[in-house]
């Protein structure tokens, strides 16, 4: 089975997390626990181990609120049962909590030959993260030294190869190797140059719906390769 779970508003949606799991009561098990750790992190508890006494207080406001319809959700052994109870029939299970100004955070399962795994199958339309980076020339330097494999120059801007993605770090391609030897890969930030250099094979063609395991801290999904645009 796969088990998803994402955020997002009425622009985009954000991969948050993803896994492959066994069995109807293990995906069940990992929603619950995802919707708990999502809860957490949006609108932590009064009783917080990082917060000094009396820091952190409930605050009621107008309209939904994700963090305790969440916590809700993952407390109630009914709606945990009806989902392991939905998945064993083979049917997927998908539940969205939405957020003030229409943000939203959705938690999904379903077996593997109806999840539309994006291991197996090509996502071409996948929206793609904007940000450009400055490649210096220390950084074009370092682009050259490190790999003994030909390949193009170093290019002096950049631009992200990830998806939309929530992290301050952004991937591009600093330089084509030749022969099949991958490329330069650059991390970059917002108003701040390439300052980390490394060198990978391009991001496999399933790419996009998932961090597409590229290395160990890969910061977000890919976007499939197009040969038509720098990467």
């Amino acid at each position: 089975m796969i088990v998803v779970s994402l955020g997002g508003d009425a622009h985009r949606a954000v991969l948050l997390g993803r896994a492959r799991v066994g069995t109807p009561e293990d995906a069940a098990a990992w929603l619950r626990g995802e919707a708990l750790r999502l809860a957490v992190r949006l609108d932590p508890g009064p009783r917080t181990r990082w917060a000094a006494p009396g820091l952190v207080h409930p605050v009621r406001g107008p309209g939904p609120d994700a963090p305790t319809a969440m916590r809700a959700w993952a407390e109630c052994p009914e709606q945990v049962r009806g989902v392991r109870a939905l998945l064993a029939q083979g049917h997927p299970y998908t539940r969205r909590f939405q957020d003030p100004g229409g943000s939203w955070y959705e938690l999904t399962a379903a077996p593997a030959e109806n999840a539309g795994d994006p291991m197996n199958q090509p996502s071409p339309d996948v929206p793609r993260c904007e940000a450009t980076g400055q490649v210096t020339q220390i950084v074009a330097e370092l682009a050259m030294d490190v790999t003994r494999t030909a390949g193009a120059q170093p290019r002096s801007r950049i631009r992200c190869a990830l998806a939309p993605h929530l992290t301050y770090e952004h991937q591009g391609i600093v330089r084509e190797l030749s022969g099949g030897g991958g490329h330069v890969w650059g991390t970059f930030g917002a108003a701040v140059p390439v300052w980390r250099v490394r060198v990978a094979p391009p991001c496999p063609h399933w790419a996009g719906a998932a961090p597409c395991g590229l290395y160990d801290d890969h910061p977000g999904a890919c976007v499939p390769a197009r040969t038509s645009e720098p990467a």
